[in-house]
């Protein structure tokens, strides 16, 4: 994970973020200590959580692994066994918010794939569509406000970067616990289909305080334009730090307008892994190092300072508003070794009319070369989904109930209208049986109720069977190397309100560096300084919490 994917996680509750929180009466809660208390690993370890019961009912091509390889599919399955067989709502309405990453679709009255969706849950759906770039403040100002929708994500991040968060859920959300904990959840297979390692980030106060969105534990991939590597006569699979300068090399040409990375994170991800970096924290007898403070970390600045001499960065990678995936796309750079897994989808759909495009994934290897890089793992969710408290039980189990139907496995017929709508309408099927969405489809399907409940990953991409063995073989190699962060699934205030600037102002010294701005001396006084501001807090935060358990829920 890079910086960068940290700092996102610390976003929310920066100064208007935390004053609407603390407006609600929660000021008085929001030490690190009180937090600690309410919110121990030995408070969380008392929660059973859902028991994990896997989806059957199809088998795929490619099988998943405990350890967390995806399952894959080379084609949609033919047959589309239906997984709730009764509908679960029971008339009104059920209200929800989420943040939406494309232009707001048409209305119930003047969408035919959200009309079938309200008749297929039971209920019409009403959901508020916030863009994610103003998600935080809406997210804010909601809770401040009086009328709560049923459903609520929260910002993305684990853990979700909302201030004093324990206190907030205990206040205004509804425990579920007495319907999800151990085989309570076998009341909603679907939910009980999502992962154990996913619903630990969900715990808060001893309890099960949301749906967990689930993410595959492989997190990013490491990106790269395989044709452009083919035509640098480079190899894809660059063994050790001088192989994979050189390969950076090779793969620039500033007089085609061509480099190697666009971002500067890009190099940094692939360099931290090399050095051993911890995975954000190391912990080591209940004690925590942030990567920050190794001496792994400061190998990889010296190494980025090499990089950046060598030319092999796009000349505007310190700018955080570059489009590194048009870029990317464009062939202006070759590696994007920081971007979710997810995105292979989209980078497959963006040059499909491009026959030279070549997408590939590159191993890691450690610094000398001699076996592969610790892989570091994804936190397992992108965001919760929080309940308001109801008045009465009935209408929680329905609530629950429409978030089982939308959590449908891969390829169930709830599934395929979910993601495809209405053949004819939403979809067509291809040759090989894929659906492809129409231009309607692509308008209208786009609701954001992913992110109020989600089925674990799968690897799957239409019309190209074979990038399902290749991923797949990708994530067996990397997922059995991998170290997690141990701080995922604890809480810690100052991460939620106070590390988002001192992080920054951390990254941008470090680039200061890179650059040749500052001398390398002036890491020490970064360190120092972020320490000061965020960093030894939220150690202590995280550790308090650390040494009144085990660890972390399982």
């Amino acid at each position: 994970m890079s910086p960068v994917a940290f700092t996102r996680r610390q976003v929310l509750a920066g100064a208007s973020g935390t004053a609407l929180l603390m407006g609600l009466g929660l000021s008085g809660c929001s030490n690190g200590s009180k937090s600690a208390e309410t919110n121990s690993v030995a408070v969380n370890n008392a929660a059973v959580l859902p028991t994990y019961i896997p989806y059957t009912g199809l088998e795929p091509d490619l099988p998943g692994t405990e350890e967390g390889v995806d399952p894959a599919f080379r084609n949609f399955p033919s047959e589309n066994p239906r997984s709730v067989p009764e509908t679960p709502g029971r008339g009104g309405s059920v209200s929800g918010m989420a943040n939406i990453y494309y232009a707001v679709p048409p209305g119930p009255d003047r969408n035919t794939y959200w009309q079938g969706l309200n008749e297929r849950l039971g209920t019409n759906l009403e959901l508020q569509m916030v863009s994610n770039a103003d998600y935080q403040q809406k997210f804010a100002t909601t809770i401040a406000g009086n009328e709560l929708p049923d459903m609520l994500q929260t910002p993305n991040g684990s853990p979700p970067p909302v201030a004093n968060l324990p206190q907030l859920l205990q206040r205004r959300f509804t425990d579920l616990s007495e319907h999800l904990s151990g085989d309570a959840i076998k009341d909603y297979p679907n939910l009980a289909n999502i992962p154990t390692r996913t619903w630990r980030s969900s715990v808060y106060n001893g309890g099960i305080y949301g749906i967990p969105i689930p993410r595959g534990a492989v997190g990013n991939y490491h990106f790269i334009r395989k044709d452009l590597f083919d035509k640098a006569g480079v190899s894809a699979e660059p063994k050790g730090y001088e192989e994979f300068l050189e390969t950076a090399k090779a793969l620039t040409d500033p007089a085609q307008r061509r480099w190697a990375f666009s971002l500067w994170n890009q190099p940094r991800t692939v360099l931290g892994r090399m050095n051993g970096e911890p995975n954000v924290w190391r912990e080591e007898g209940g004690n925590l190092t942030h990567r920050y403070e190794t001496e792994e970390y400061a190998q990889t600045l010296n190494d980025m300072i090499a990089f950046w001499k060598a030319g092999v960065m796009h000349p505007d990678s310190f700018n955080p508003a570059q489009p590194f995936k048009q870029l990317f796309n464009a062939g202006t750079v070759a590696i994007n070794a920081d971007d979710g897994y997810p995105g292979w989808t989209q980078y497959i759909l963006d040059n499909q009319d491009n026959e030279e495009f070549e997408l590939g994934l590159m191993p890691v290897y450690n610094r000398d070369g001699s076996d592969l890089a610790p892989w570091h793992l994804g936190s397992g969710i992108f965001s919760i989904t929080m309940i308001k408290q109801q008045d009465d039980p009935e209408r929680l189990k329905e609530i629950l109930r429409v978030l089982n139907w939308l959590a449908a496995p891969f390829g169930t017929e709830e599934y395929l209208y979910r993601l495809f709508g209405q053949e004819g309408v939403d979809h067509e099927k291809d040759a090989d049986g894929n659906p492809v969405l129409t231009k309607t489809g692509t308008t209208n399907t786009v609701l954001p109720i992913r992110y109020l409940a989600d089925s674990p990953y799968t690897i799957y991409q239409p019309g190209r069977p074979q990038d399902a063995d290749y991923q797949h073989a990708y994530q067996s190699q990397a997922i059995p190397t991998g170290i997690e962060n141990p701080v995922v699934g604890l809480f810690s205030n100052t991460a939620a309100t106070d590390n988002a600037p001192a992080d920054k102002k951390f990254i941008d010294g470090a680039n200061e560096i890179v650059q040749g701005r500052q001398p390398f001396s002036q890491l020490a006084e970064l360190v120092a300084a972020w320490r000061s501001e965020a960093g030894d807090k939220m150690r202590a935060e995280y550790q308090e919490q650390l040494q009144t358990g085990a660890g972390a829920p399982r």
